[in-house]
């Protein structure tokens, strides 16, 4: 069903931005459990340790969830792009608030009017329902004069 897609891309959004910031402060927060070295602590060489025995395959292992997770938000990008084309820019704005932006029902808002949860989620039902009936490929393939008449 497709809204586990968007549920399952709403948490591929918060991974995303985790995997980022790991990526970009060069795993800093990234500690290996329990690695304690007798003696001095020399910081300098610890990091230098760090940096050729963990954190380069820890990196690459990152880069590749970074991304799995861009081409599968990407994907729901075009599916969302597919709903604002066949179904209308509200419905699609509602999708992409909800689950790319990870907005709460009490932040969303179209046109500058709150969109209260009843009617997000009624929304949000009626475009995954048209879905699931329609088919993903047929959203992708975009034929929507094709789709409104199933």
């Amino acid at each position: 069903m497709i809204r586990d897609r968007f549920v399952q891309t709403r948490s591929a959004v918060i991974e995303l931005a985790q995997v980022q910031a790991l990526i970009d402060s060069d795993g800093d927060d990234w500690r290996p459990a329990g690695v304690h070295a007798p003696g001095t602590s020399d910081p300098t060489a610890a990091r230098a340790i760090r940096n050729v025995d963990v954190w380069g395959e820890q990196l690459e292992l990152l880069r590749k969830r970074e991304d799995e997770l861009l081409d599968y938000i990407g994907m729901t990008l075009m599916i969302i792009e597919a709903v604002r084309d066949c179904f209308g820019s509200e419905y699609a704005d509602i999708l992409d608030a909800r689950y790319i932006d990870c907005k709460r029902w009490d932040e969303i808002e179209i046109d500058g009017k709150p969109v209260s949860r009843t009617t997000g989620n009624m929304k949000i039902n009626v475009v995954c329902d048209w879905i699931d009936s329609v088919g993903l490929t047929a959203i992708l393939d975009g034929d929507c004069d094709k789709m409104h008449n199933i």
